[in-house]
């Protein structure tokens, strides 16, 4: 909680209500996207943290939404183009910040010529996913003893 309450600080630098999102790294923003993945995925999903933080950090394009310059959500992308870790914090779900941190992501993954991105969805996300162009591709499998399915996006 600390670290939440300095991250508040530290970003609440403006106090307007705008939305922004980088595409970042993981050694200049490691702190923040760190806190979002602790909370969404091992506080809120029961990930063990030892799956959650998998080393891959380093070698992937991350994400951070900001609003009012407080990091709310994060994603990262890796070379193969595979897109991971998408999670927003509760309290701003449901409001369009995912759809607007995906499309800068696929916006961000056909800039560097990637012939598909994909990602392994959760079941409850899949309409989600679809909604943005991704299709399901093979059936159902576990990860991290979450139910997920494969979803491709051809880059046209």
């Amino acid at each position: 909680m600390v670290l939440l309450n300095h991250l508040r600080k530290k970003y609440k630098v403006l106090r307007d209500t705008s939305i922004s999102i980088i595409e970042t790294h993981w050694s200049e923003h490691s702190d923040e996207i760190t806190l979002i993945r602790n909370i969404v995925f091992v506080k809120e999903q029961c990930v063990p943290k030892n799956i959650e933080m998998d080393g891959k950090d380093v070698d992937c394009n991350h994400f951070l939404i900001c609003k009012k310059n407080e990091p709310i959500g994060t994603a990262r992308l890796q070379p193969g183009g595979k897109i991971e870790r998408v999670s927003i914090l509760k309290t701003e779900r449901k409001k369009g910040l995912g759809t607007k941190l995906m499309k800068f992501i696929i916006n961000s993954a056909r800039k560097k010529d990637l012939e598909k991105v994909y990602l392994h969805s959760q079941m409850d996300s899949i309409d989600f996913y679809k909604s943005l162009g991704f299709k399901t591709k093979g059936g159902m499998f576990q990860e991290a003893g979450i139910k997920h399915v494969l979803m491709v996006m051809e880059n046209e």
